[in-house]
């Protein structure tokens, strides 16, 4: 049996900010001791242990302690799920319509569009929680977009709850300190658009289209530690409804999307990024799939030690079971991975894959949430997941407050 133990250096890192350097932890314990059993206490309880004293308030809004966590083996992985939210029952008869209360607005009250809230899978412990923005309302169809780096998840654009208008709202929710701020809004209010990590604290955009459903080219850049956004030089063609990623680090990658006049239509191409030259380049035959969204069916990529650098599709093959491919660069065309197949039932066109990483024991995997079209009538929302390597889907149990089909997803370790 193997045991872990704190680095002295980690040690050093954790205390140095206390402001009470003598004061115990735990009392009765060393602070080595009292700090491994800190270490161990599962995420979801952190904001309750900052309650207890100023010493571990101190020590647990320093990131060496979760770096720590990482090291030791106790951190957590999470999937952060943006979730329609689940309509609540009305508990008495509405009242019937008078001049204050017109008809139109009581239809309004009750068909109004769905309030979205931010889900937690945390698939370490296999439990399910809601992070709670009293005062903010989530836009619909925002983005959700993680910075592994520093534990911030943030909520970017998508569409106002009241006006259904394109929103350039920026929240940033940091898991770390439990408080979460508004940022600086975007420049150009879009919904629909590319969105990726670009090292530890720039979150590229481009694409989307505007408040006219008006397909864009225009991009920005936002860095988060200076909370500014700065515009980028357009793309060639106007990509609506277009997917971003990261495939290699410090590159842009946008993919497919279509043209206000081809609405509908996807793109075979991407465009890339590379901040250093300032300047895009296209690829030509990349996603074949003319009438399917890359959006919600390509899981963002795990990086590795090697050159290459992986990333998934969860794709629908003519009506068949859903299966796992990877892009070959070389010769240019999607290759199933060595996976077992996703269960028959699973309906593509209201799928979302988010790639987990860290997750299987460092390798990554892949979270899928979407309809399970069952002949029986019992259909509805599933949950599965998949290691990198691995042969059999796991089905996760999904409460029915997280049952709704998400939008938008990430995943960080914590």
């Amino acid at each position: 049996m193997h045991s872990n133990f704190i680095h002295p250096s980690s040690m050093d890192a954790l205390m140095a900010d206390m402001v009470v350097v003598d004061e115990q932890l735990i009392p009765g314990l060393p602070n080595e001791t009292a700090l491994e059993c800190l270490l161990r206490v599962p995420h979801q309880f952190h904001s309750t242990l900052k309650l207890v004293c100023h010493s571990w308030r101190i020590l647990l809004s320093n990131p060496s302690f979760y770096r720590e966590r990482r090291r030791l083996a106790t951190s957590e992985h999470l999937f952060c799920l943006i979730q329609p939210l689940p309509t609540p029952l009305p508990s008495s008869p509405p009242p019937p319509p008078s001049e204050k209360n017109s008809g139109k607005t009581q239809l309004r009250s009750l068909h109004g569009p769905p309030l979205y809230g931010l889900s937690i899978y945390n698939t370490t412990l296999q439990k399910w929680h809601r992070i709670e923005m009293m005062g903010y309302v989530i836009p619909m169809f925002c983005h959700c977009v993680a910075l592994p780096d520093s534990g911030k998840v943030l909520l970017i654009g998508g569409w106002d709850p009241e006006t259904l208008e394109p929103a350039s709202d920026v929240l940033i929710i940091d898991l770390v300190s439990g408080f979460w701020r508004k940022g600086a809004k975007m420049a150009v209010a879009r919904s629909f658009f590319a969105c990726a990590v670009v090292g530890c604290s720039r979150v590229y955009l481009a694409g989307g289209h505007d408040g006219q459903k008006n397909a864009l080219k225009s991009a920005e850049v936002y860095d988060v530690m200076a909370d500014e956004w700065r515009a980028l030089p357009d793309m060639a063609e106007e990509r609506d409804e277009c997917q971003g990623l990261c495939l290699e680090e410090g590159k842009f990658w946008v993919f497919s999307g279509y043209g206000t006049e081809n609405q509908g239509r996807f793109r075979s191409d991407a465009e890339c990024f590379d901040p250093e030259s300032g300047v895009w380049s296209k690829i030509d035959g990349v996603w074949p799939f003319s009438n399917t969204s890359p959006r919600t069916t390509i899981a963002n990529p795990t990086y590795t030690a090697g050159p290459r650098q992986w990333w998934w599709l969860a794709g629908e093959e003519q009506g068949g079971q859903m299966e796992v491919r990877e892009f070959d660069w070389e010769e240019k065309r999607w290759k199933m991975r060595n996976t077992a197949l996703l269960p028959n039932g699973i309906i593509g066109s209201s799928l979302l894959a988010v790639n987990g990483v860290g997750c299987g024991g460092g390798g990554g995997g892949i979270f899928v949430m979407g309809t399970s079209g069952r002949d029986d009538g019992r259909g509805g929302a599933v949950a599965l997941m998949v290691e990198r390597h691995g042969k059999a889907w796991r089905n996760i149990q999904a409460p029915s407050r997280f049952s709704g089909l998400p939008f938008s997803g990430s995943s960080l370790v914590i």
